[in-house]
């Protein structure tokens, strides 16, 4: 009876020891797209048009600072499409006035040259991900 009991334990902590052993399956390829971040845009917005359901808005900001993305941006007028889903977050009123302080958001490809960051933001290029007013 002892012997059986002993068997049986063994048994029961060598299933699951053999079950950690096993190694986990590796891809055998890295994807090669390139990864997206977030640009963020510091300036002054102008000439804001809202989105609605069945049309696109749009929104100008002159870039006076951006985040480490944006670096190439700065000191430029950028215009955005701005989509019925793109957050858009005031801090007073309802709108946003001509020469407003703000902020506007877009993901784009990482590392991307300073040429190809404008021809990505040619107008109805690129849709803001958020606006702060």
């Amino acid at each position: 009876m002892v012997r059986k009991t002993v068997a049986v334990l063994v048994l029961a902590l060598a299933i699951p020891a053999a079950a950690l052993a096993a190694k986990p399956s590796t891809p055998t390829s890295h994807g090669k797209a390139n990864p997206t971040v977030m640009y963020v845009l510091k300036g002054t917005l102008w000439s804001y048009t809202a989105a609605s359901s069945t049309t696109t808005g749009s929104i100008t900001i002159n870039v006076t600072h951006s985040n480490y993305h944006g670096r190439a941006l700065k000191n430029t007028k950028v215009i955005f499409t701005v989509a019925a889903s793109t957050a858009l977050t005031l801090s007073k009123g309802s709108s946003i006035k001509d020469g407003t302080r703000g902020i506007v958001k877009f993901r784009a490809a990482k590392n991307m040259t300073t040429s190809g960051l404008l021809a990505a933001l040619a107008p109805s290029q690129t849709t803001a991900f958020q606006i702060i007013g």
